[in-house]
């Protein structure tokens, strides 16, 4: 009778030892970390073994081991004694199917299944054996070192940055197909792509750069900036592309007095103006993020290795890559959002200027924007020719149709994405 005692008892430490490699292993550290900041005492002991971790799934392994061993052992014996040979070929597959349901495939499932519920009511038994067996498993794991060494088996790298952005990206993508905290998860994968893409993917294009000729009287100056929803603007001279300052509004404003004063003739626009900062094209945003961060500025003109000016890029563009489109009270129709229409036939009617990283994170598309930014350098990128009005294109599973074009740019253009 106490044999039979001893065997489900070895059977339920088997369930425990198994179930608990499988929960321990599963449940996230950061979880685990956040839970125990609250106050969980659960959490708080499981969030001790976890930066013991070897010791832990060591420990795991001696017991399973030793509880399948002796499990097997003691049944064999039993067996043999109750049907003579015939017991070895009952114990060498009857207890196999046994140890496998109840000692690896159920305690493994319910685990995966419960992997929070499992691993926090555990924690203190888990602990206990842990103390019980650590100096087993430390003469061991030094042993296991000393081995590798022997056999000039390489230790596990540490992983790169890389490495871990992309398992932070595979934890993202395993809950894409939960509506639960749906913004949060965009909001992270945007932020661990701000170091692979770059000002050139986001800025405001050169000829979408609302500036003014430094050289018009003060009076149209003024009358501009105060109809102006810009708060910064650029000023050029000779050449649009000459950009030699920026004038910040609020700066103009507290200048009024002075330029109505009856000596106005000494007030000069150049006193107001910042000097301009000029950033490379192919800096990462992440960098640029930096950059707006140390220098506190919000503000900067983008140009190529040529020094060629290409566009501007503002704090705002950036934080928008993560969060959305921000607008606010002074903003115009034109500045903010995509502008998308649904056509009669079914088509997403949107400006040639749209970014495709605007429309792949809106729609959920995966156009490539490898060799262009925008929708129609894509087109033009793919078809190696400026399009005309009214012709039609299939790429890569999507159909684009040119509505409007106006000289050598493309200003509408509808789209009918895949049928999935």
């Amino acid at each position: 009778m106490i044999s039979y005692f001893l065997l489900l008892l070895l059977l339920i430490l088997s369930f425990f030892f198994s179930g608990t490699e499988t929960a321990f292993t599963s449940l996230s550290s950061a979880y685990v970390h956040e839970q125990a900041k609250r106050g969980n005492k659960k959490a708080k002991t499981l969030s001790k073994l976890k930066k013991q971790t070897s010791t832990v799934l060591g420990t795991l392994l001696l017991g399973n081991n030793l509880v399948n061993i002796a499990l097997t052992a003691l049944s064999t014996s039993l067996l043999i004694e109750a049907f003579g040979d015939y017991g070895v070929i009952i114990a060498t597959f009857g207890v196999s199917f046994i140890l496998l349901i109840f000692a690896e495939i159920l305690p493994k499932t319910y685990a995966l299944q419960n992997t929070k519920q499992f691993a926090l009511s555990i924690g203190g038994i888990l602990a206990f054996f842990v103390r019980l067996f650590k100096p087993i498993v430390v003469a061991l794991d030094w042993v296991v070192k000393k081995l590798m060494r022997v056999l000039r088996m390489p230790a596990a790298p540490k992983a790169t940055e890389a490495e871990i952005k992309a398992e932070i990206r595979g934890t993202l993508l395993l809950h894409q197909q939960s509506d639960i905290m749906t913004q949060e998860r965009h909001m992270l994968k945007s932020v661990l792509d701000l170091s692979e893409v770059t000002i050139e993917d986001i800025m405001v294009h050169r000829s979408q750069i609302v500036s003014l000729n430094a050289a018009l009287p003060l009076e149209d100056i003024i009358n501009f900036v105060m109809h102006s929803p810009f708060s910064r603007i650029p000023l050029w001279e000779g050449k649009r592309d000459n950009i030699i300052g920026i004038l910040h509004v609020k700066s103009l404003l507290k200048a009024m007095d002075a330029f109505y004063h009856p000596k106005q003739a000494s007030f000069s626009i150049q006193a107001y103006l910042s000097k301009p900062w000029f950033v490379l094209d192919t800096t990462s945003l992440l960098e640029q993020l930096h950059h707006f961060k140390k220098r506190h500025e919000h503000f900067a003109l983008v140009v190529d290795e040529y020094g060629v000016l290409q566009g501007l890029v503002t704090l705002e563009d950036i934080l928008e890559e993560i969060v959305g489109d921000i607008a606010d009270e002074s903003d115009t129709p034109a500045q903010t959002g995509l502008h998308i229409e649904k056509t009669e036939s079914g088509a997403y009617r949107v400006n040639g200027d749209t970014t495709i990283r605007d429309l792949n994170r809106y729609f959920k598309w995966d156009l490539s924007d490898e060799d262009a930014a925008t929708l129609a350098g894509y087109l033009m990128y793919k078809i190696e020719r400026i399009p005309n009005e009214g012709q039609v294109f299939a790429l890569d599973g999507y159909t684009f149709t040119i509505v409007k074009k106006n000289k050598n740019r493309l200003e509408l253009i509808d789209i009918v994405p895949p049928a999935f």
